[in-house]
């Protein structure tokens, strides 16, 4: 595993393919210092991207992580044996990577877990590889969660995005509270401290869908989440995702583990947003979310 290195700039990674711009691809966050405000270096941050034949999406994946600006990062990319171009799109940024494996897994939670096993870092995360961080995102969670040892992870709101990347909607979501709101915490808003992961343990393998719910929801035993009012993932919405693929076990798993986790029965239950809520979101965060937004509503108008 190599050893950390200092924040990544655009012009250190491949060069974007044609017509790729903005965000992760010509846009980049700000790079940090190898200190923070308190004279502290910042602690290492371990992402872990499980993958598998998703190299459409997995480049953007990537680069959103690379160019975060963080200076002690650590990523790790476990690949299920894809038959697609992943492994090519993976060895392009190996150089970049701490670690990286393509061989044959027991699914997705396997394959994060050995992320986890292989990580040095005392704060972690997973994103999919058809998802992607905002710029600064790593920065901003670390940050909150270096200042309060109260917090054993932070999670944020997230970006709805399709297959090309355009900007569909968004989900303001409020703090994860087992009595009134269930299940909010998007994998890809979400950070955590290793030492709450040390008590509570790995993902349950053997879940296909609800490995995230279950594995936050035992984390909620070991320490307070901070729910941070900002965007920090895009979650990318297409027909190939588990959401659409396997609706019947995303219940029955979710159903079944909430049940277990907080002797209560699941369900959804988030106030809809209104519109003047929707306008306010927009015109707050016009570049991340605003015009994106506007300009996807135009051009599906225009295609009718």
């Amino acid at each position: 595993m190599k050893e950390k290195y200092g924040p990544l700039m655009l012009t250190d990674l491949p060069q974007p393919p044609a017509g790729k711009v903005g965000w992760p691809w010509t846009k980049a966050s700000q790079p940090s210092s190898k200190y923070m405000s308190d004279g502290s270096e910042w602690p290492r941050v371990s992402v872990i991207t499980p993958s598998y034949n998703q190299g459409q999406f997995l480049e953007e994946t990537i680069r959103s992580v690379l160019l975060q600006g963080y200076p002690n990062l650590e990523y790790i990319i476990i690949d299920g044996g894809s038959t697609d171009d992943s492994v090519e799109i993976i060895k392009q940024y190996e150089p970049y990577l701490a670690y990286w494996v393509s061989e044959l897994d027991k699914g997705q939670a396997h394959a994060v877990n050995k992320g986890l096993k292989v990580s040095t870092g005392s704060i972690l995360g997973w994103i999919n590889s058809d998802d992607l961080y905002t710029a600064d995102t790593l920065k901003k969670v670390t940050r909150l969660l270096h200042k309060s040892s109260a917090y054993s992870l932070a999670h944020g709101n997230r970006i709805l995005i399709n297959e090309r990347s355009q900007v569909t909607g968004f989900s303001l979501l409020p703090p994860f509270d087992p009595e009134v709101t269930q299940y909010v915490i998007c994998s890809e808003t979400t950070l955590w401290k290793r030492s709450a992961m040390v008590q509570a343990g790995l993902l349950k393998e053997e879940l296909q869908f609800a490995m995230d719910l279950e594995f936050f929801g035992r984390l909620y035993s070991y320490g307070k989440f901070l729910k941070i009012d900002d965007y920090l993932g895009y979650f990318r919405c297409h027909k190939l995702n588990k959401s659409s693929t396997i609706p019947e076990i995303k219940q029955e798993e979710a159903s079944r583990e909430w049940k277990h986790l907080f002797k209560s029965e699941y369900g959804i239950r988030l106030k809809p947003i209104g519109k003047l809520t929707v306008l306010k979101e927009l015109a707050a965060h016009p570049y991340s979310l605003g015009f994106p937004y506007v300009s996807y509503k135009f051009s599906v108008f225009f295609h009718r």
